[in-house]
């Protein structure tokens, strides 16, 4: 039998992907009268797959993503929600991205997803840019001659000096 040893990769979380937020349904906390949300905060970089691996392998309860947004650095937006909700922070055996979250603070984590997501800038090629600006030039042009025309003084040949 021939084992074969990979060599430990280090891997880099600081490249494009997404982070999402699951949230553990049915759920609602050890407070009485206080409905806390079990959410994990987590990034990947394919969705559809990190669910199929986490179907497969994690919770002893029913989950939903809740939102996934993609950023440019995904390790150090998940490190920033991380350290912002570190004090509701589960203490679990084989992870540390499941928060126990109060409704504002829920309301919280989404708001910062809004954020991240909106900060993604949208890639316009350069030829679309420069053709637009050349047609805004040439509407500005045919407006500007069309009032310059329409301001030009006239002269009537009817009337007469005295």
């Amino acid at each position: 039998m021939t084992h074969y040893i990979r060599p430990f990769q280090q891997r880099d979380d600081h490249v494009p992907g997404y982070i999402y937020l699951l949230e553990a349904e049915g759920y609602h906390g050890w407070i009485p009268g206080c409905a806390l949300k079990r959410c994990k905060i987590g990034l990947t970089r394919s969705v559809e797959s990190r669910l199929d691996t986490l179907h497969s392998s994690q919770p002893p309860c029913n989950y939903k993503l809740v939102k996934a947004i993609y950023v440019k650095d995904m390790g150090s937006v998940e490190d920033s929600l991380h350290k912002q909700f570190k004090h509701r922070n589960v203490k679990l055996i084989k992870s540390r991205e499941w928060f126990d979250i109060l409704p504002w603070q829920y309301a919280h984590i989404l708001w910062m997803f809004n954020r991240y997501d909106s900060k993604r800038s949208i890639s316009i090629p350069p030829k679309l840019i420069a053709g637009s600006l050349v047609a805004l030039l040439g509407v500005g042009l045919f407006i500007g001659y069309s009032i310059r025309e329409n301001a030009t003084p006239q002269l009537q040949q009817g009337i007469e000096r005295k």
